[in-house]
């Protein structure tokens, strides 16, 4: 599977046809609050892609990613770090070697970076399934409940997917932060 609207009309069984501009819509709609819930992108791989984070003042420094696969540059305090100088796992965690702290600083550390998942079948799965229960389109009527009629204005996205989807996609999802 991939992130298209052939594999929307493929899992709808055609009930969503590629050439409706709809499709296309309900997919973007539906993929930007799976990214939103989990915090990253997730899929595709994003090659070189570069971030300014808020130094942490501690030991570690944390990507907002959960699958690097690979570090190009960090710069700390307009400074760029040896590569040999650092640690890093795949879940995003960078270290300095030397035991040194990160800066303390707002927005003190770039980090150029490749990181996702190529493919990932159930995160598509759930994003596909919660389009094709039609949770995302924007002709959604109001509801009406008695005499009281309201709208749905734009749910959060952990309301737009169903407790299964989110499972999945907490598979996926960065730890919260307060």
């Amino acid at each position: 599977m991939s992130l298209d609207v052939v594999a929307v009309e493929g899992f709808t069984r055609g009930r969503l046809n590629r050439d409706d501009d709809e499709t296309q819509n309900q997919l973007d709609a539906a993929l930007a609050a799976a990214r939103r819930y989990c915090g990253w992108h997730v899929t595709p791989e994003i090659v070189d892609d570069t971030v300014t984070l808020d130094g942490t003042g501690t030991s570690v420094l944390v990507l907002p990613t959960l699958k690097v696969v690979s570090l190009t540059e960090v710069e700390e305090d307009g400074v760029t770090l040896e590569l040999s100088d650092l640690s890093w796992s795949e879940r995003g965690l960078i270290l300095k070697k030397s035991g040194y702290w990160w800066s303390a600083m707002f927005r003190s550390i770039t980090v150029t970076f490749s990181h996702g998942y190529n493919w990932a079948p159930d995160f598509e799965a759930a994003v596909f399934s919660a389009i094709a229960r039609g949770g995302f389109s924007a002709d959604s009527a109001p509801r009406v409940i008695g005499p009281f009629q309201y709208s749905d204005p734009g749910n959060a996205d952990a309301v737009l997917f169903t407790d299964s989807e989110r499972a999945v996609l907490d598979r996926y999802a960065l730890e919260k932060t307060p």
